[in-house]
């Protein structure tokens, strides 16, 4: 949806030129096929030209090609290339899986309003994932459900089966996608402020701002890897930007850390704030940090087995049959 710098630009071509073999290597399901297109970003209009008379229609034989059965469309970015892709294949029925606020996406295309507006109008069934996509698009379109982030539950429930139960937090944790318009480097900064060690999981394409003794970074990892790595942490953080952007946003971790068993303090998201009873929420960044210290005496085994209720009931097999539900009620109608 944006354009990528130099080494994003390089490794996007290499994902996209890999052989075919190597693809399904990867992905043992059968009859999955996964088709990696080339298209180029739809930000300037010669871009957008090239992907109309070129990239996508060649994307669209390439689909046709793997079967002879109607299609069924589900796309989760709004932009013109989407759009192309729909007149194209003409497809018998097509989700829109909205999981981002885009018009407040940093670097999206400046008409993605637009696009999103139309893309909403032809679709059959609107999927959102938080409450804010919800209110926001509900009077656009008739078929619309929410369908939030899941969990593999048995993999991270793991971490509440071995966990020693401490007394005085001395690290936290987040893990995710880590940059300058999501994350609150405030919050991190008082918490280093307190002595605590700040563990930061995932990529940060932008760079870390902060520098200190008790900060450490760790680059993507595996999500296999993830609850093993979790283990040591005393408490899980989601010090999220309250922004028009992240509003919209329902963290696709949160059942991962509901299952964890750990204590979790969060700030006041509209879809956290949801969850209330069995996390904490930080009002602002001294009322985080408080909370966060104390976060281990006042978590209880009450709400340690709520917060894995929630995620046993959001695991990803509860959730396909969600999905599932709402693909036949469609395909049927």
């Amino acid at each position: 949806m944006r354009n990528p710098g130099l080494s994003k630009s390089i490794e996007r071509l290499t994902r996209v030129l890999v052989s075919k073999k190597q693809i399904q290597r990867k992905t043992p399901i059968k009859n999955l096929k996964i088709l990696p297109p080339f298209i180029l970003p739809p930000t300037h209009s010669l871009f957008r030209q090239f992907n109309k008379n070129v990239f996508v229609p060649k994307l669209a034989k390439n689909i046709r090609q793997h079967s002879t059965k109607p299609i069924l469309l589900i796309t989760y970015v709004p932009t013109s290339t989407s759009l192309y892709l729909i007149d194209e294949l003409k497809p018998e029925k097509t989700i829109y899986d909205c999981v981002l606020n885009f018009e407040n996406f940093p670097g999206i295309p400046k008409d993605i309003v637009i696009t999103e507006n139309e893309l909403i109008q032809m679709a059959d069934m609107l999927i959102v994932d938080s409450v804010l996509l919800k209110e926001k698009h509900r009077h656009k379109k008739e078929q619309i459900t929410q369908i939030p982030a899941a969990v593999n539950f048995e993999m991270f429930y793991e971490i509440y089966e071995q966990q020693i139960m401490r007394k005085k937090v001395n690290k936290v944790t987040y893990f995710g996608g880590i940059d300058h318009y999501r994350i609150d480097w405030s919050i991190i900064e008082q918490l280093l402020e307190k002595g605590i060690y700040v563990e930061l999981i995932g990529p940060a394409p932008e760079g870390i701002p902060l520098r200190h003794n008790h900060l450490i970074h760790q680059d993507t990892v595996s999500h296999q890897s993830l609850p093993s790595v979790l283990k040591n942490c005393d408490t899980l953080i989601l010090p999220y930007q309250i922004n028009d952007f992240t509003k919209g946003t329902f963290p696709a971790k949160l059942f991962e850390c509901f299952a964890t068993g750990k204590p979790i303090v969060a700030t006041a998201l509209p879809d956290l704030v949801l969850f209330k009873d069995v996390m904490e929420i930080g009002e602002s960044k001294e009322d985080f940090t408080e909370k966060v210290l104390v976060s281990l005496q006042n978590d209880n085994f009450q709400k340690r087995e709520e917060r894995i209720l929630l995620a046993k009931d959001n695991s990803w097999s509860a959730r396909c049959n969600s999905y599932e539900e709402v693909l036949e009620g469609l395909i049927l109608n």
